[in-house]
């Protein structure tokens, strides 16, 4: 029986994996453990499964959510049970929230341990509850249950992982021991097994409804073009020609290739300082709202349109969820983006050249001399000259990422490539400071990119032993050193700000060694940009005083407010 048990939870494992790989899975994430000894055995069998193995399993989580960010395919964690399983549902969370395929499987204990004071076991059945797109509770490997029921279940978790909304599925595996039996698996016979294949497809609206959408839009003169992060433009000249033909100026978000792609017709990269400066001018209203994509990181543009409140707000994404935490959107479309941007331009007339487009064109090219002259003159090593200036130094070779907290608020607001860099990077399912650093290892691996990550020192600290995932990883992590939590002097949190703040007096230079990795710390930009050519690892640290950051975006704000005085009215 012992002998049959350890056969059986290797054909499970073997068959489990196999299937995987058969519908195009091949990174494993492994965190070490004595029950999941078959999944791991298994993965690490397989010819075409690639595996990467960390004691940590939150840290883990985050490297394959990098990871599958990155490579933009799903990725599978591996897991004892217990509190190993706890440890996953940060990034689970995150990749929920981020629309990114996990397949998370992870061991348990047989029914006769549970619910009994057997040690590493807890409740994991449906532990990750509202953060997957489903879950499955699988029995202990069996002789008289149909090998081909590993097939179905694996697929019918592949096609939940991949359709739109993509995310994480759970599937949890029980197994007996003997865990692994002491026989290869070429010593006994694999029944034979029926694999399913997937062809999901793409959701592409009718004629009617693009005709439909393109009469509302075609309505109004004030219009802007939203592009979020959250959605891939593939051909840039598509949404440029959109611009043209509507003659709408682009917003688009840090986290978006239109951002990364330098220059382009209509684009606005400086939308976020414009409406800090503008304020409430009713000049620059909008009547109707195209957006591409879920979330923004700027809260002043969803702020300022909840305010304006435009007659027509159109949201287009692959997926039908309601992401409107405003309540603004009167239209929601789900379609595939590539397909809308080709085929709207058919139904829309094009317009003229015009004033409202001119305008937005004038307040952008006020607000980039604006940035330029002040930096020009402020030019100590502050966080907003870090990320004003540095967009010329960026390899065009690497991947960007931007940690959440002040670094994406500042990169939102001063990184304005004038070409084309990037992908960049984030974690904005839910903005959490943990995993950063392990995120960013995963996509170096996924993108096949050297990859320049800026964290805040609190991101660093959240997740240092990380650290030990950049060993031969092109990373090169660069730490805004402000001794705390600087972002919180932007909130309103009164005189009770001290409370929200964190300081510290860690000496980060320390971690370097730790974990065998070289340090810098530059002292101004040309050392700085000399340090990034170079692939290889590297921890960067900029040292800011707190208090400064929030002085120089008022400074700057006070500095641009002028602008809408020399634009004229629309």
């Amino acid at each position: 029986m012992k002998k049959d048990t350890a056969l059986l939870n290797d054909l499970w494992a073997h068959f489990l994996i196999k299937e995987l790989i058969h519908h195009g899975v091949r990174a494993f994430c492994l965190s070490p453990g004595a029950r999941s000894t078959p999944l791991t055995v298994a993965a690490g069998r397989h010819p075409l499964a690639e595996t990467f193995v960390h004691y940590d399993e939150r840290g883990m989580a985050y490297h394959a959510l990098g990871l599958s960010k990155g490579s933009r395919q799903p990725v599978a964690l591996i897991v004892t049970s217990g509190t190993a399983v706890g440890n996953l549902l940060p990034a689970i969370m995150e990749a929920y929230h981020d629309h990114v395929p996990l397949i998370v499987l992870t061991a348990d204990r047989p029914p006769e341990l549970r619910d009994c004071g057997a040690n590493q076991t807890t409740d994991q059945v449906k532990i990750f509850s509202n953060f997957v797109q489903w879950q499955e509770d699988l029995p202990c490997p069996d002789d008289s249950i149909s090998t081909s029921y590993i097939g179905t279940t694996v697929a019918q978790a592949m096609s939940r992982a991949l359709k739109e909304p993509r995310g994480p599925v759970h599937l949890n595996c029980m197994f007996r021991k003997p865990l692994l039996s002491s026989e290869p698996k070429s010593s006994y016979q694999s029944p034979p097994m029926a694999q399913t294949s997937l062809s999901l497809g793409k959701r592409l609206l009718e004629e009617k409804d693009m005709e439909r959408i393109a009469d509302e839009l075609a309505e109004y003169e004030r219009g802007l073009i939203l592009v979020s992060g959250t959605t891939e433009v593939h051909d840039l000249e598509t949404l440029y020609g959109l611009s043209r033909t509507l003659q709408w100026p682009i917003f688009p978000d840090i986290f978006s290739s239109v951002r990364g792609g330098g220059r382009g017709y209509g684009v606005i990269p400086y939308y976020d300082l414009i409406l800090k400066a503008i304020g409430a001018h009713e000049d620059y209203a909008p009547d109707a709202i195209l957006q591409l994509g879920d979330r923004f990181v700027s809260a002043k543009l969803t702020d300022w349109i909840a305010s304006k409140k435009p007659k027509v707000h159109c949201h287009v994404s692959p997926h039908a969820d309601r992401k409107d935490h405003t309540h603004c959107v009167t239209h929601r479309a789900q379609t595939d983006m590539a397909h809308f941007l080709t085929h709207l331009p058919r139904f829309l007339s094009g317009r003229p050249p015009s004033a409202w487009l001119k305008d937005w064109k004038e307040l952008n090219r006020l607000t980039s001399k604006g940035v330029s002259s002040y930096f020009e003159v402020h030019q100590e090593f502050s966080e907003p000259f870090l990320f004003h200036a540095l967009k010329d130094a960026i390899p065009p070779s690497a991947a960007l990422f931007f940690s959440n907290s002040m670094n994406v608020r500042n990169g939102e607001a001063f990184f304005v490539p004038e070409s084309p860099v990037g992908p960049i990077y984030g974690n904005r399912g839910l903005s959490g400071i943990d995993g950063n650093i392990a995120t960013a290892c995963g996509l170096a691996r996924g993108c096949g990119k050297p990859v320049i990550a800026f964290l805040g020192d609190l991101a660093f600290l959240h997740d240092l032993n990380s650290l030990a995932q950049l060993k031969d990883l092109p990373v090169k992590l660069i730490i805004v050193n402000n001794e705390g939590g600087d972002i919180f002097h932007f909130l309103p949190t009164g005189n009770q700000t001290p409370l929200f703040t964190t300081p510290h007096s860690h000496v980060l230079k320390h971690a370097a060694p730790l974990f065998n990795l070289p340090y810098e710390n530059p002292q101004n930009l040309g050392d700085m940009a000399a340090l990034l050519g170079d692939p290889s690892p590297l921890l960067i640290e900029v040292k800011t005083a707190q208090g400064q950051n929030t002085a120089i975006h008022a400074d700057l704000l006070s500095h641009l407010q002028e602008i809408s005085a020399r634009v004229g009215a629309c």
